[in-house]
């Protein structure tokens, strides 16, 4: 039995690296469309780790839901109005179904707190799904708030609860 110095066989690893490489970019000038699909996945799992970077890992809080007195205080600081505001439209008039849900998803490691909360009708609440809010958003909500929240009522946001 033969045993190769480490160098070399490092030498071979790089060369089937070279010729890996070589073959993808071969590939992606015959079939352009391999090109874009890579690129693809490629930015999308870039784009995920800029979020990961961002917004960091968080284990998710127990407590699902927002319930009992929680929710209430939720729907009251709204004024059992939705807090949807659109540039051309304003705040949303919806008054009738709202639900408790989470400025930061719990599924993406938001807490079930009442600074986590808000009050968005069933359409508002699908269209949001899981979607982190930027900073500026967040910012924005607060300043929201300020209006038409009860005296005593915080109206801070913030992004983990």
């Amino acid at each position: 039995m033969r045993h190769e110095p480490a160098q070399a066989h490092g030498a071979d690893a790089e060369t089937e690296l070279t010729e890996l490489l070589s073959s993808l970019v071969d590939a992606g000038v015959a079939h352009p469309w391999l090109a874009a699909l890579l690129g693809l996945a490629i930015m999308g799992r870039l784009v995920r780790a800029i979020r990961i970077l961002v917004h960091g890992r968080h284990a998710k809080d127990p407590r699902r839901l927002f319930v009992g007195a929680d929710r209430y205080a939720v729907l009251a600081r709204a004024g059992h109005r939705c807090e949807h505001h659109s540039w051309l439209f304003g705040r949303c008039t919806a008054t009738e179904r709202l639900q408790a849900d989470h400025v930061h998803p719990h599924s993406r490691g938001g807490a079930t707190s009442l600074a986590n909360g808000q009050a968005l009708c069933g359409p508002h609440n699908e269209r949001k799904a899981n979607r982190i809010p930027w900073t500026w958003e967040l910012d924005r909500l607060a300043r929201r708030r300020e209006a038409y929240a009860p005296l005593g009522a915080s109206t801070a946001v913030l992004r983990q609860g």
